[in-house]
């Protein structure tokens, strides 16, 4: 009965540092204050995943605000939609990490950027579970014997 608690505090011990360390890890990136911080600091918001996410949970807020929108399920889509036409912009564009994506990819890490500013999951989960979905689609290299 003794090695069954120990084993239940250990493994407790050990997601609670995990969750630690991915907290400690996430990138930081501010969200802009105006519209004039996203053109003066563009390498910012379109260099990293965390970065798509700030931008994306500014402009929604923006066009939530604009749009009046009251829905909670409507503010999280139009932040999976910006999020989704920002990374396939930055794609198109040839501009920031996504500049070599596929659109199927550029989807995918929208979708992801998405779930950020949404608050739903942060940025070191999202990145295992996008390279987990990638790894699902990538050919399986033969192997030479």
């Amino acid at each position: 009965m003794r090695m069954k608690k120990f084993v239940v505090f250990l493994s407790m011990f050990v997601i609670l540092m995990m969750t630690t360390v991915a907290l400690v890890a996430q990138d930081v990136v501010p969200v802009p204050d105006d519209v004039m911080d996203i053109f003066t600091q563009l390498n910012l918001y379109f260099g990293s995943l965390a970065g798509i996410a700030a931008l994306s949970t500014f402009l929604a807020a923006l066009l939530n605000g604009a749009l009046k929108v009251t829905k909670k399920f409507v503010k999280q889509l139009v932040a999976w939609v910006v999020a989704i036409l920002l990374i396939i912009g930055a794609n198109l564009l040839n501009y920031g990490f996504a500049a070599e994506f596929s659109i199927l990819k550029s989807i995918l890490y929208g979708f992801g950027a998405g779930l950020v500013a949404n608050g739903i999951f942060d940025i070191p989960f999202v990145k295992i579970l996008l390279d987990t979905v990638e790894g699902w689609f990538k050919p399986a290299t033969p192997t030479v014997k």
